[in-house]
């Protein structure tokens, strides 16, 4: 299944033609293109390529029509001889990654994102773009590299810090995966996304159908005593949350517990850490339960 995220499409919104005519057309096309109205912004660039059959723009254009028609092959082509005509053309080589990639060809996307850096190495569509691409590759190291990078150059953009937790849940390191969708969420709290993947870490399910863990380091039946303890763990380092049991009308225990993890062995790793460092006998219990 393809990644969720919407891949980044470059369009040109300015042409080199001078004759009005051309000019006409062109920005026929180019408003077309802003109202969704693909069939007919193809039309009105193959009319201006008829007229001007070296203008680049028109080319790249209708590529990125003919893309937002399903049209890959056809995109693909115009791509190609707009490089043929303007190979240093800006957004050309990412619009090429963009239709390789819903061809399900990633490395071809790939070399394409590649290129496009080189041209601008601050374009941050682009190595976000190609970070999507090692993410369906599997190559989660790699793609984290280019996530890191993209929030170097634009250190807020939501959809690349959900990217970052997806990446983090899939290589099994759920407390970065729980704190980059907290970031996402802190960035922009509207989309649903973010919101929903951390619920499911914090309830204790995995994608697939796994359950997660947790150290809980007390249970008290005095919230200031467990407040005490979550403060002691957040000194050192320790994220720490207070679970609430309860029967009808009556609080039994509160709960604290930290961390979350995708197996025994790995909480038990952190538990033996915990009892170490601040002499604290913590337990795994799964997350969320009781």
């Amino acid at each position: 299944m393809k990644f969720f995220f919407a891949m980044v499409i470059s369009i040109s919104l300015t042409s080199s033609v001078f004759a009005v005519s051309e000019k006409e057309l062109f920005e026929k096309g180019v408003s077309c293109l802003k109202q969704d109205k693909y069939q007919e912004a193809v039309t009105a660039f193959s009319e201006l390529i008829k007229m001007a059959p070296e203008n680049p723009d028109a080319y790249k254009n209708r590529g990125v029509a003919y893309m937002k028609l399903n049209l890959y092959d056809q995109a693909i082509a115009d791509f190609e001889r707009t490089k043929e005509i303007m190979p240093s053309l800006k957004g050309l080589h990412s619009n090429l990654g963009v239709a390789w990639y819903y061809k399900s060809d990633y490395p071809k996307a790939i070399e394409n994102y590649k290129q496009e850096i080189l041209l601008s190495p601050d374009n941050h569509f682009a190595y976000f773009n190609r970070a999507i691409c090692l993410y369906e590759l599997k190559e989660y190291d790699k793609s984290l590299e280019d996530i890191a990078k993209t929030l170097e150059l634009l250190p807020g953009f939501y959809l690349a810090l959900c990217l970052k937790g997806d990446l983090y849940t899939k290589m099994n390191q759920l407390q970065q995966a729980k704190h980059a969708y907290e970031a996402a969420i802190s960035i922009d709290p509207d989309p649903v996304y973010a919101r929903e993947q951390l619920a499911g870490l914090n309830d204790g399910v995995l994608p697939g159908g796994g359950v997660t863990y947790e150290l809980q380091s007390g249970a008290f039946q005095l919230r200031d005593n467990a407040e005490k303890m979550q403060e002691k763990l957040a000194k050192n380092g320790y994220k720490a949350k207070i679970l609430v049991v309860t029967r009808p009308g009556q609080i039994i225990w509160y709960l604290v517990r930290s961390g979350i993890y995708s197996s025994k062995n790995e909480a038990q790793a952190d538990k033996n850490t915990l009892k170490q460092d601040l002499r604290i006998d913590s337990i795994v219990r799964p997350s969320g339960k009781f």
